[in-house]
């Protein structure tokens, strides 16, 4: 029977995951929050494919439903891949939150704060920075 990885060895394997993870996310959420912007301020999506070149920001109206209309019939809408993208990669992201936080057991506070980085711009390079040293110390403080 082939032996048991330990914690330390688990973590360590954990904690480049949730590296991995939380940089992913972040700069897709930074991508998210631009293209969020751009929508507001322009009412435009990016668009790939489409009609008037490789790579465009098309105009859109509202119409009475409130639903989006004279976006092109051909491309594809890349503000809404982005989106749906990053909600994957949030999954993974919370999924080596979760694993952090069961092996270590921290309380749920720092689980939450660890899962608030997927979605507040900026805060998963702090977040995993910050929780990445506090890991690491519990890991030197631990006896074997």
């Amino acid at each position: 029977m082939p032996a048991q990885p330990n914690l330390r060895e688990t973590v360590t394997k954990v904690l480049g995951q949730y590296r991995v993870a939380a940089n992913i996310t972040g700069v897709f959420l930074m991508v998210i929050t631009s293209l969020f912007v751009i929508r507001l301020t322009n009412s435009t999506d990016l668009w790939l494919a489409g009609p008037h070149g490789f790579v465009t920001f098309e105009h859109f109206l509202i119409d009475n439903d409130g639903f989006k209309t004279g976006f092109p019939t051909s491309g594809f809408d890349l503000t809404s891949i982005v989106l749906i993208v990053h909600g994957w990669l949030y999954v993974f992201y919370l999924y080596t939150d979760f694993r952090l936080w069961s092996l270590l057991r921290w309380s749920l506070g720092r689980f939450l704060l660890i899962a608030a980085g997927g979605v507040v711009p900026l805060l998963s390079f702090f977040a995993e920075r910050h929780f990445r040293k506090i890991a690491l110390t519990e890991l030197e403080n631990l006896k074997d």
